[in-house]
């Protein structure tokens, strides 16, 4: 009961505090403004991260008693929100920051504050030190949009408290909570369309505080190496993740990593279509995805476990590829090579592919395993399956080529490409099952295991596949705000080649909302998951209630005074109307 007193106090405080900053931040001038490297358009106070500071001491000051490890970690906390302050009103260099940073991780080590992996002392501190610093750096790269630094630590900070306190009501989980409920305060005023930035002073100490929250001896791991590893990267997932793929991508661009930049996750996301509000969900929505993974692989077999891990990892990879694909136009340096590397390698020199493939016959076979045995049955044929892996991987990645399943483009997957996969498998499937026969006998070997494993690869096969056009079509179906919003009038073959032409190329900035035919029959129907919605009639309707932009007649076929129609409904709303022309020229 005391944990949620004591969030729903803190929740209050900011929620009071954070007009009373504002009003500081206007009156001294303390503003961000807009530049080249921020998503912001309009000027926009700071100092929200005084408002969560004082929130988070006052609540925890209020509702527990201090104990050596909170006045720590209070403590050095508050060292790191001076530092993000002065950092707020005048630009420190990175390196100044994190020798401070380093210098507070190494103060909290001292007291007793650090991961305890190893077994080794000496390496256990360089982890500890790279922890903290980083996991603090990285809340304050993931600072870069409206309400996603508040909202990521609200999530992280509850699977914090679900994964690693349960039902503990001492002082640690008080001062979590406390942060909890601070973060989501100021998130009120954060959220899409932001009054208010955090600066520095909050993304620093909210990165801070969370890092060494969990570094409490009081926390037990799980005794498992694989879950104590995997656990605390699960948690802190999306802080992570955004880091590691920014700082990726701008080496291979020849960028500055430590370089503000709109080249976030969330700032590609709003590129291939989603809304600022749609991105930040989305990311809010992985997060809470891994917290769960987090929270129930204490529950979980190991063995289960690792199959889980593995399947995210791969969606996360395919995001990252897909993502890759967006063109940063603020970046400068060498930004071109950069995409073509990543373009080349995973759909032309097709390494990445393989690579790809090898993970996921492995998952497959894996995973075929854990469906047909239970317990100690399957402890006993893992062995097995360990034993028979290489011939595994091997042939079936030789079947895969023969086949012809590295010819094809992931972004034109269609129909022939799903038998060629089915073919692969059922060519690789054969001869690994004919191989084990002659080396093995199918002495201690599972038929029922193959049959199960082909299935599992081919939704596997399928879907990877199939990556790149799926989330094509679920962030350009979000009606995003970066995409003109278009009408296609014609649904028929002509229609299903605009609509394919809009969905492939990311130059015509077009996002698909619906059709329009004359024929009735077509009618309360679909072309690619995009509804007909009505005829000419229906069209002026449409316009006004979906937001269109761009009406685009598909169909040669129209006559004359139908276009006139269209013209006028055009004019009379104020749209652009285009025509879509595909044409084999001399």
């Amino acid at each position: 009961m005391y944990i949620y007193i004591t969030l729903l106090i803190a929740f209050l405080i900011s929620v009071a505090c954070v007009p009373i900053v504002k009003r500081v931040a206007v009156h001294y001038g303390i503003i961000s403004h807009p530049k080249n490297d921020r998503w912001h358009k309009t000027p926009i106070p700071l100092l929200g991260g005084a408002a969560i500071y004082v929130a988070t001491v006052a609540a925890f000051t209020i509702m527990s008693g201090w104990d050596q490890h909170t006045l720590i970690i209070l403590g050095a906390g508050t060292v790191i929100f001076v530092l993000g302050m002065i950092d707020d009103f005048k630009r420190l260099s990175p390196p100044i920051k994190l020798i401070v940073e380093i210098a507070v991780a190494a103060f909290i080590i001292v007291f007793g504050l650090q991961w305890d992996i190893t077994g080794n002392a000496a390496l256990d501190v360089i982890i500890t030190v790279l922890w903290a610093v980083g996991i603090t750096n990285a809340f304050n790269l993931l600072d870069n949009m409206d309400g996603l630094s508040a909202g990521i630590a609200g999530i992280t900070g509850v699977v914090i408290f679900l994964c690693l306190f349960g039902n503990n009501q001492s002082p640690t989980a008080l001062l979590l909570a406390s942060l909890i409920g601070a973060a989501l305060g100021f998130l009120v005023y954060n959220f899409n369309p932001a009054s208010i930035f955090m600066g520095d002073s909050g993304s620093l100490f909210i990165g801070f505080m969370l890092s060494s929250i969990v570094l409490v001896p009081e926390i037990k791991l799980p005794g498992q190496l694989l879950q104590i590893i995997i656990l605390p990267v699960l948690i802190f997932l999306i802080p992570i993740f955004d880091t590691s793929y920014v700082v990726f991508m701008r080496k291979l661009s020849g960028v500055d990593a430590m370089k503000g930049g709109k080249d976030h996750t969330s700032h590609r996301l709003v590129r291939v279509g989603l809304s600022e509000r749609g991105a930040v969900i989305v990311i809010y929505g992985i997060s809470m995805l891994s917290g769960t993974m987090a929270y129930l692989g204490r529950f979980m077999s190991v063995y289960v476990y690792i199959e889980l891990i593995f399947l995210f990892t791969i969606t996360l990879v395919f995001l990252g590829v897909y993502l890759s694909k967006i063109k940063v136009h603020e970046i400068n340096g060498n930004e071109k090579g950069a995409i073509s590397i990543i373009v080349n390698v995973t759909y032309k020199r097709r390494i990445f592919e393989i690579i790809l493939d090898l993970v996921i016959i492995f998952i497959s076979i894996y995973g075929a395993y854990i469906l047909r045995f239970e317990g100690d049955a399957f402890k006993a044929n893992i062995v097995m399956l360990f034993k028979s892996l290489p011939i595994i991987l091997g042939i079936q990645i030789v079947s895969f080529y023969l086949a012809g399943i590295y010819k094809g483009v992931w972004k034109y997957t269609g129909t022939h490409e799903v038998w060629t996969i089915i073919k692969g498998i059922v060519i690789g499937v054969g001869f690994s099952m004919l191989a084990i026969l002659l080396i093995w006998r199918f002495s201690n070997y599972s038929r029922t295991v193959f049959i199960i494993y082909a299935i599992i690869l081919f939704m596997l096969m399928a879907l990877s596949r199939y990556t790149y056009k799926s989330f094509d079509y679920l962030f350009k179906k979000s009606n995003g705000e970066a995409y003109k919003k278009v009408v296609i009038y014609g649904a028929g073959d002509s229609g299903e080649f605009a609509i394919n032409e809009i969905l492939n190329n990311e130059l015509l900035e077009l996002t698909p909302i619906c059709f329009i035919d004359d024929d009735a029959m077509k009618h309360g129907r679909s072309i690619h998951g995009y509804p007909v919605a009505g005829g000419i009639g229906n069209l002026e309707d449409i316009i006004k209630n979906r937001n269109i932009d761009e009406v685009i007649i598909s169909t040669p076929k129209i006559k004359e005074d139908k276009i006139k129609m269209i013209r006028q409904i055009c004019e009379r709303t104020n749209v652009e109307l285009k025509r879509f022309s595909l044409k084999i020229e001399d």
